[in-house]
């Protein structure tokens, strides 16, 4: 479990168009505020419990500290802009338009517009929270989460309330990796009381050991915006889900069905999961969370919470993608996520750039100690064969076959390419640039004594003897995986001996 607060300041609003509304009825009420709990997105509003205390315990007291009248109460130093002097924190001091401060205890007012006789909603007169009255620039407060475990379900949490009996209100959004997943749609004014209202969301860890969370003020501006904030957690929530998995392929044959063992995954691309709560209102969409496949193109979303409502999105600007690549299937897919049943097969296929593959051979004396460099009878010659790719992936995996035929002049050395040399124990050096490619001698290389050329690895299957072997005709390599494209194009080379006849 974390146990760190990375980070907490104010930036700049950026607006994001999401509204989800909240709404309940008030209860525990106490001096001129009333406190509500309710929660329709919360841990235990889905069959969930909440289970070992706020995880975010740098801030100790309900994230703005506590207040016992001593200059040096905690958090000893305000990071925020305000009017705020000597370490003193008691009572609601007047801060100007555009200030935000840590407040505790403000009987009274610092005007005539706000609500008198306030207190922290969870720590009462011993608890201090945020009060912003923004300005030009609204306050986004942050906390990177550090330590979480991946595939647990976490639920944050929040207070808010409007701070003024009448005026424009304010709404807040929460996201998670700068993904809105949550807005308090219009902090409510209230002329009787100030209401404090818990906001909470549960959401899945996915693959992330590290979360930023922001709470980000989105009205700025005349009077009427104030707000203030208090009792920002994150709790982990015990609730049993199900598994959704698909993969992130190279759709070589374009039919937008994977077939795995010909067609290749792509890694590190990104894939989202969102819940669109069933309304058919793109603006109310929940962000859920996020994951990136693996090596060999899977992703998964484990132990999520069941509904029949969430949607996988990803996208074809992903910047992992190859360039040129086309997402060939539908970049959105519906999952409807029964309890205790698992949602599998959910797959995105890309359309990648053709191949565009060169190659050429090369030839020189291997060794000259004996014969001058001349390429004579009885001397040894070195052959290089280069394939480079300038094109796209989308070969089919493991489906790139090189061969090689070699002229009757020529008698192939089956033997430690280099002798006593490092480079290798093979009568074959394979060495690559980028290609992705994964090479393995006993494996990928075979030969054919047949006059004619082979038209696929299998027909490579001829066991040639030790040393120079003359029945040689053909040198078949079959290197595994699907090779790389690009601009500066990846390849690879290889290498062996023949002696001339």
């Amino acid at each position: 479990m974390l146990n760190e607060v990375k980070a907490i300041y104010i930036g700049v609003l950026r607006v994001f168009a999401l509204l989800f509304a909240v709404m309940a009825l008030p209860s525990t009420a106490f001096a001129a505020q009333t406190l509500n709990t309710t929660s329709t997105t919360s841990c235990s509003a889905q069959g969930g419990t909440l289970v070992g205390g706020n995880i975010l315990t740098d801030f100790d007291n309900g994230t703005f500290g506590s207040e016992d009248g001593s200059p040096d109460q905690s958090p000893s130093t305000n990071p925020y802009p305000g009017q705020v002097s000597g370490g003193v924190f008691a009572n609601f001091y007047s801060f100007f338009h555009g200030a935000y401060g840590y407040v505790a205890n403000p009987v009274n007012p610092r005007n005539s517009f706000q609500h008198p006789d306030i207190t922290d909603p969870v720590y009462s007169t011993t608890g201090r929270f945020f009060a912003s009255d923004p300005n030009v620039n609204t306050p986004i407060i942050n906390f990177t989460a550090l330590n979480v475990n991946p595939n647990e379900n976490y639920q944050l949490s929040f207070w808010a309330a409007n701070s003024e009996p009448n005026g424009t209100p304010n709404d807040i959004n929460l996201e998670i990796d700068g993904i809105v997943s949550l807005n308090t749609g219009d902090l409510q004014a209230f002329t009787s009381a100030l209401e404090w209202k818990k906001y909470a969301f549960v959401f899945n860890s996915g693959n992330r050991t590290e979360i930023l969370i922001a709470l980000r003020s989105l009205e700025t501006g005349a009077g009427g915006r104030d707000f203030y904030l208090d009792n920002v957690e994150m709790e982990f929530c015990s609730l049993s889900g199900s598994d959704i998995t698909g993969a992130n392929f190279s759709d070589v044959d374009r039919d937008n069905l994977f077939q795995s063992a010909r067609e290749a995954g792509l890694p590190a691309i990104n894939v989202d999961l969102f819940d669109t709560q069933g309304d058919g209102d793109p603006a109310n969409d929940i962000y859920v969370s996020g994951t990136d496949s693996i090596a060999n193109g899977s992703f998964s979303f484990i132990n999520v919470p069941a509904n029949p409502n969430y949607e996988l999105r990803v996208s074809a600007a992903d910047p992992d993608l190859p360039g040129g690549s086309s997402l060939g299937t539908a970049s959105i897919l519906s999952v409807n996520l029964q309890s205790s049943s698992n949602s599998t097969g959910n797959d995105f296929g890309f359309d990648l750039p053709r191949p565009s593959l060169t190659i050429n051979k090369s030839s020189t004396v291997y060794d000259n100690s004996q014969f001058s460099g001349f390429s004579v009878p009885l001397q040894d010659i070195a052959y290089t064969i280069s394939v480079e790719n300038s094109g796209g992936e989308g070969a089919d995996k493991d489906g790139l076959f090189v061969f090689d035929q070699l002229p009757g002049t020529l008698t192939f050395y089956n033997d430690d390419f280099d002798g006593a040399g490092v480079v290798t124990n093979d009568p074959i050096v394979f060495t690559q640039s980028s290609t992705g490619l994964d090479f393995d001698y006993s494996r990928d290389v075979a030969f054919s004594n047949d006059s004619s050329p082979p038209n696929s690895f299998s027909d490579c299957n001829y066991s040639p003897a030790t040393g120079y072997d003359p029945d040689i005709r053909y040198v078949c390599l079959n290197p595994k995986g699907v090779m790389t494209g690009g601009s500066s194009p990846p390849g690879f080379t290889v290498q062996f001996r023949a002696r001339v006849n």
